[in-house]
Parts: C-alpha cells; sequence; structure tokens
C-alpha cells in the first residue's frame, strides 16, 4: 500500500481524466472539508453531539470519496466517537486536522 494520502485511481474512473472537473471537485473538497473541521472544533465538547456527529459523517463520505481512506477512518473514528469525552474528541480532532493536511498538500497540485 502506498504512503500516499489519497488514491486517485478510482476518482479518475468517475472523473473519465476530465482535469477541469477533478480540479472543481478537488476545490469543493477542500471547502468542504475546512468547513467540516470548523463544526468539529465547535462541538468539541463532552457528551453526545449531533453537529460533532455530521460534520465527521460528512468529512468521512466525501474522503471516502475522493480515494482518502486514512482520512476516512478517522472521521468514521470521530463518527462513532461523537457521544465521547471532549479530552478524546480533540485527540481525534488532532489527528483528522494532521491527516487532512497531507491530504491538502497531495492535492496542491492539482488546484
Amino acid at each position: 500500500m502506498s504512503d500516499e494520502p489519497v488514491d486517485l485511481t478510482n476518482f479518475r474512473e468517475l472523473t473519465d481524466g476530465d482535469e477541469e472537473m477533478e480540479r472543481e471537485l478537488f476545490q469543493e473538497f477542500i471547502s468542504s472539508a475546512r468547513e467540516a473541521i470548523g463544526t468539529l472544533e465547535q462541538n468539541c465538547q463532552d457528551g453526545e453531539n449531533d453537529m460533532w456527529r455530521g460534520a465527521a459523517h460528512a468529512l468521512k463520505g466525501t474522503s471516502l470519496s475522493l480515494g482518502a481512506e486514512s482520512l476516512s477512518q478517522i472521521c468514521k473514528e470521530g463518527q462513532d466517537g461523537h457521544a465521547a469525552k471532549a479530552g478524546e474528541k480533540s485527540r481525534i480532532l488532532a489527528e483528522i486536522k494532521s491527516e487532512y493536511e497531507r491530504v491538502e498538500t497531495f492535492l496542491s497540485p492539482y488546484l
């Protein structure tokens, strides 16, 4: 398995190699990911939180569609941990942000 944070194989099959479409989808991913991370940051407190769960779920789905498997897995952990203590959510959020940075860096040459 590659050390790259994104595997574009399936994504490229869906876009049929249309670079303009890919660029637009990458930009949309970055925008929605930043919004989801902001929501996670604002809702990083003890106990059940539907805003936290929704943001983690949304980022999980878009990450998986893009081919960012590791980011998607961390977001699944966040989604499943929507009722965790703030300290646990902070740990998950830090992992999400770190992996997201890897994904954004990977995508930057395509933007």
